[in-house]
């Protein structure tokens, strides 16, 4: 075993023992892991070089992912390491060198109630068609999240699942359901290709982990359509965001046409975000919409910011807001005050609810 796998197979070691969800090399700099939400310096180990960070490249990446590496400046591909321990890392340069994020994906995929989603939201994932958004900003575990929606569907019904994803992280085993996991770049040329191809196959579930065009959207819009379930990931902060976000792949002549599927198709959505846990690790809390008809007729007319009020008004159907949740985990002291304040939407109300 070369030196550089010595020292790489050790701060990975000691990422894991520390529950780390990341690991970032870069030039000049000890190796940083961020756990419990928060970064950190592995002080005892040495500062990263650039003969270090080119011999990982060449280790850990086979010919041809050295190849688009060159030609795109950057790449990101899942690994398995040492005692099968499974990485999305993220591979890019920086200054003119080489940088690493490694992000830990965990083996055993959670249960869904561990998310903190409602009850009612759960219910979605019996319906036969319908689109269910997974958001929240980088980091926030909406793949997670996806493969645990998957691995509850695979355990209590008998589906045919398939995910289109970029990369492909967790590995989803057959149980009651059959699972297909297929890898654009690699299994198809592009999300739109596949999605159109998914709609002449037999698939009652369709997971992406993105949707990067508006010809995506519109295949997907047909997809569900056609009779599918299909959940999506789009990268949001808010509940508003994540459904202004898909809209706006639109073309301004077809924005009008869009909001009006989207209201027609959409079941929920749910923003994941993470804090700090009094006493140590993290905790997930959940932003919820479910349709219902206000919702539908906000989208239509493009009110999207209106959309926290009804969640405010609407926990009896399942929903909750960001702040809504962050007030309850202060009460039961789970969260620190400070911590929940600094995460809160709009601060003002947040201080006069939570006193």
């Amino acid at each position: 075993m070369s030196q550089t796998n010595i020292i790489f197979n050790r701060i990975i070691d000691k990422s894991i023992k520390s529950g780390a969800s990341y690991v970032h090399l870069e030039v000049g700099s000890k190796p940083v892991i961020r756990s419990g939400g928060r970064l950190e310096r592995l002080e005892e180990e040495q500062i990263v070089n650039v003969d270090f960070l080119n011999d990982l490249a060449q280790t850990i990446l086979s010919p041809e992912e050295r190849n688009v590496l060159d030609k795109d400046k950057s790449l990101v591909v899942v690994k398995n390491f040492e005692s099968n321990r499974r990485f999305r890392v993220d591979i890019f340069y920086q200054k003119k060198t080489l940088a690493f994020a490694f992000k830990y994906i965990q083996p055993v995929i959670k249960d869904i109630k561990k998310f903190g989603l409602s009850d009612e939201f759960i219910k979605l994932f019996q319906r036969r068609e319908g689109l269910i958004i997974i958001s929240g900003q980088h980091g926030s575990g909406k793949t997670a999240i996806t493969a645990s929606i998957l691995e509850f569907i695979n355990k209590s019904q008998s589906k045919y699942i398939l995910t289109l994803e970029k990369p492909i992280e967790y590995i989803l085993n057959p149980q009651k359901s059959i699972i297909e996991q297929r890898e654009i770049g690699r299994d198809a040329h592009t999300f739109a290709e596949a999605i159109k191809f998914a709609q002449y196959g037999d698939a009652d579930v369709v997971a992406l982990s993105e949707i990067d065009s508006f010809a995506s959207l519109a295949r997907l819009f047909e997809l569900i359509e056609s009779g599918r379930l299909v959940v999506v990931i789009v990268e949001a902060d808010s509940v508003p965001e994540a459904v202004e976000q898909l809209i706006n792949l639109s073309p301004q002549t077809e924005l009008e046409k869009s909001r009006q599927v989207l209201s027609d198709l959409l079941l929920g959505v749910i923003v994941e975000h993470f804090l700090p846990r009094r006493g140590g690790g993290q905790i997930g809390i959940a932003e919820i919409l479910i349709t219902i008809p206000p919702v539908s007729s906000l989208i239509k007319e493009g009110k999207y910011q209106q959309l926290n009020t009804v969640m405010q008004t609407s926990r009896d159907d399942g929903m909750c807001t960001k702040d809504q949740y962050l007030i309850e985990l202060v009460r039961t002291g789970e969260v620190a005050y400070e911590d929940a304040l600094l995460a809160a939407t709009d601060k003002l109300s947040f201080r006069v609810a939570a006193k």
